[in-house]
C-alpha cells in the first residue's frame, strides 16, 4: 500500500510527538515544529508508524493520506484541553 503523508502549518504547534513517533519521515526546524523529509510511504512498518504519531498529534496537523485520496489519521480526531477554574 502506498500512502502519503503531511504536516498541516496552520494546525501544527511545534509540539514535535511526529519526529518521536516517525523520525525517519519527520524532520523538525529550529523553532521544534515537524516537516516532512519523506512524503511517500511504501511500507506496513512506515504505514503503522504514520498512523500512530497521526493519533498521538494533539492538533491534528500530522496527515496520512492512502492511494485512492482517503485520509487514515489513525481514527481519532483532534483533542480540545479543557481549562479548569483555579480553587
Amino acid at each position: 500500500m502506498t500512502a502519503q503523508i503531511r504536516i498541516d502549518p496552520t494546525l501544527c504547534r511545534g509540539h514535535a510527538i511526529c519526529a518521536l513517533f516517525f523520525s525517519d519521515a519527520v524532520d523538525l526546524d529550529q523553532w521544534g515544529f515537524g516537516k516532512v523529509a519523506a512524503p511517500v510511504i511504501d511500507s506496513e512498518r512506515d504505514l503503522r508508524r504514520a498512523r500512530r504519531a497521526a493519533a498521538a498529534c494533539p492538533n491534528g496537523a500530522f496527515v496520512v493520506t492512502g492511494a485512492d485520496g482517503s485520509v487514515d489519521n489513525g481514527a481519532r480526531r483532534p483533542r480540545r484541553l479543557r481549562v479548569r477554574a483555579a480553587r
